[in-house]
């Protein structure tokens, strides 16, 4: 009899141990409910600061590239080379090299001028880049001609980190061949092959600049620049369409904008 009442009991605790757990349980569920929203209110919220921070810090930054471009297209420097003064101890110093100049026009079709395509570039990429704290130096600020040794001679006195030089393309045999190309010096020229692909990755993300290669080149300004130093042919002059775009201002500043974002990116 009294083994039947031990087992009874013992029966009774556990009964009442598992009651206990089971409303032990519940209660920490009911806790943690409320708590497992109230973090994830917190993170929506945080998220979606961020979210519209980051867009209004995007907007202001396209309207100054838009200042910037206007202010640069309004000024008309005599100096040669050109140098920033928009920022105070800059990192990081790009010369940009307009291709051809005063007497040598470069690449023509009809009434477009490489020189003038090239230069006008510059301007907006310099305006760009220096909202982005860098400083530029233009190897030719005009229409003036310079020859290759003196571009050479400006870029490696200027102990800049980049050289970018910018040119159009023509190929008489093929009208139909168009897009974006980037040289470097050698094969083995780390720093320069990566410029050069950047900036075409960076291109290729816009719907209507059509992008070619990054290939090794001989070119005189990639060989005697002591500096990371590419080259970049913006488009084919030979190509109807693109001899359109490559003289319309928006285009020559979609093109600048992306440069500065292939630039930047590896910065």
């Amino acid at each position: 009899m009294n083994r039947k009442l031990h087992r009874k009991k013992k029966r009774r605790r556990r009964r009442k141990l598992k009651r206990l757990l089971i409303a032990y349980l519940l209660w920490a569920i009911l806790i943690l409910i409320p708590l497992i929203m109230v973090v994830l209110m917190a993170c929506g919220c945080l998220y979606i600061h961020d979210r519209f921070a980051g867009k209004a810090a995007g907007a202001a930054r396209y309207s100054g590239f838009h200042r910037g471009i206007a202010a640069d297209a309004a000024g008309n420097s005599p100096i040669v080379p050109t140098v920033s003064a928009e920022h105070q101890d800059p990192e990081f110093c790009v010369v940009i090299d307009p291709g051809h100049g005063g007497n040598d026009g470069g690449t023509v079709s009809g009434k477009v001028a490489e020189k003038d395509v090239n230069l006008s570039v510059a301007r907006k990429l310099k305006a760009i880049l220096e909202l982005n704290h860098i400083e530029v130096i233009l190897t030719r600020s005009s229409d003036d001609y310079m020859s290759l040794a003196q571009r050479t001679s400006v870029a490696n006195g200027s102990n800049g980190d980049l050289f970018i030089s910018l040119h159009c393309n023509y190929y008489e045999d093929d009208a139909g061949i168009a897009g974006m190309e980037c040289y470097y010096h050698r094969q083995g020229a780390k720093k320069s092959q990566a410029f050069a692909e950047s900036i075409l990755h960076a291109a290729s993300l816009s719907d209507d600049i059509p992008v070619r290669d990054a290939k090794a080149a001989g070119y005189y300004v990639l060989r005697n620049t002591g500096m990371p130093a590419v080259l970049v042919e913006m488009g084919f002059l030979s190509n109807a369409a693109e001899l359109r775009k490559l003289s319309s201002d928006d285009y020559q500043e979609k093109l600048a904008r992306r440069i500065a974002e292939g630039i930047l990116e590896q910065i």
